[in-house]
């Protein structure tokens, strides 16, 4: 969030109840809010509750600004339903206090701790993570929101590795009458040269703060570093940051040109959306992982070459798909997904056997070769059943978004297969949907 002059965090105990929502404990303070871990009851989900430190009648700039970020969450309820942002489930005053109500993840980090160069991730797992930044800001780009203050620390990873877009407190709608926050610009270190200038902003303001995380993800270190704040906006508008290669040798040509581009001072010159970005970055990771992994990838290639899933894509079209998706193993037990949850991805069963479980009731079985996830075809779905292992698995998981990327062919071949199973599936045992 951007460091606003608000009132300083309560030191009262946490509430017993907000509107519906049973108090846990305090799992967070900030300058504007303090923020508790609750349980839903109506839905028997844990989740976040933000309270913003500030009181229905409260005047003062501190209170105005307060107040002005809490109709901005609030307003997006249910507007955004994307795998990679974290959703706002609900939005309320109560007594006089704000609140917004969020998904709650156990142990989740922000990639604030992946920015210092002892402590610095994969460049694969770094390009895999600013691809999903990516989609979801061009999914909330596409709705007219322009999020304004992309940062390490608005980004989210779950213990699963997972990606989420957190905080829209001063996003702004384009072309709309929403109240939009004045005189907010973001975090310094991460604001584009039309942010630091005050000039019109448009989506290619976060392509750019996006860029500069991908910077520092990359480096260990912010692409514009002074003294104090006045030198580090004129270093954004008018220098070039150290090239990243002189910072970190292992990073492709390719990648550093990715991160040149997306964070180019002239909006036009930058990618016209997260879609480009995402294609750019969808070409570095596959190279990446033929580069790094060939053994394994070819013994991964014979494995999918045998299965009958596979006996009507050529050569070419297994290896797109195979690049274009995970290897992922699981224990007998481990849920592969769970119902309820969004999930834009398909999956095929390399080996193995799982359960299929709707309202806590087992309703199926799948076996080696069988595929699932049909929901992705629905944009905004929800998982309608759990899969478990039964045993040992191994399960291919395909991005919808990176089967976007692969060849026309490709795409035409998975998906006449996919849903071919997924009807013989139907027929063969009534409606096990997944």
């Amino acid at each position: 969030m951007p460091q606003l002059l608000a009132h300083p965090p309560s030191t009262k105990p946490a509430p017993e109840k907000i509107g519906k929502y049973e108090i846990i404990h305090e799992i967070g303070k900030g300058t504007t809010g303090n923020v508790y871990l609750s349980h839903d009851p109506y839905y028997g989900r844990d989740v976040a509750i933000k309270v913003y430190h500030v009181d229905a009648g409260s005047d003062g700039q501190a209170a105005k600004v307060a107040r002005k970020m809490f109709f901005n969450e609030a307003h997006i309820v249910g507007m955004l339903q994307h795998p990679h942002i974290l959703p706002i489930y609900d939005a309320g005053e109560e007594d006089g206090k704000y609140y917004v109500v969020m998904e709650h993840i156990q142990g989740a980090r922000t990639l604030s701790a992946y920015c210092r160069p002892d402590n610095l991730l994969q460049v694969e797992d770094v390009v895999e993570i600013m691809f999903k930044c990516a989609k979801a800001l061009h999914y909330a780009h596409g709705r007219g929101l322009i999020h304004r203050d992309v940062k390490p620390s608005n980004i989210m990873l779950t213990l699963d590795n997972e990606v989420r877009l957190i905080d829209f407190g001063i996003a702004i709608l384009k072309d709309s009458g929403m109240s939009m926050i004045q005189g907010i610009a973001g975090s310094p270190s991460y604001m584009s040269p039309e942010q630091v200038q005050s000039a019109d902003i448009t989506f290619g303001s976060d392509i750019y703060s996006l860029g500069a995380v991908m910077y520092e993800l990359l480096s260990g270190f912010r692409p514009f570093r002074a003294g104090d704040l006045g030198q580090l906006l004129n270093q954004i508008v008018y220098a070039t940051s150290p090239p990243i290669h002189t910072l970190r040798a292992d990073v492709p040509e390719e990648l550093e040109e990715i991160v040149t581009t997306a964070m180019q001072k002239e909006p036009e010159k930058r990618f016209a959306n997260g879609g480009e970005l995402a294609a750019r970055l969808t070409h570095v990771y596959k190279q990446l992982k033929v580069d790094h992994n060939p053994i394994d990838e070819k013994e991964h290639f014979a494995l999918l070459r045998r299965l009958p899933f596979f006996h009507d894509f050529s050569h070419a079209e297994i290896w797109e798909l195979l690049l274009a998706s995970e290897w992922l193993t699981y224990e007998s037990g481990d849920a592969i997904v769970k119902e309820g949850e969004m999930d834009d991805r398909f999956y095929v069963i390399v080996s193995g056997r799982c359960s299929v479980e709707s309202n806590g009731l087992s309703v199926g079985h799948l076996d080696t070769g069988n595929c699932f996830g049909e929901t992705s075809y629905v944009s905004d779905a929800k998982r309608n059943a759990t899969i478990k292992a039964e045993e040992a698995m191994i399960v291919l998981r395909v991005s919808a978004t990176l089967l976007e990327q692969v060849s026309t062919e490709c795409q035409l071949r998975f998906n006449k297969v996919f849903l071919r199973s997924l009807i013989e599936r139907l027929q063969g045992s009534g409606n096990t949907q997944t």
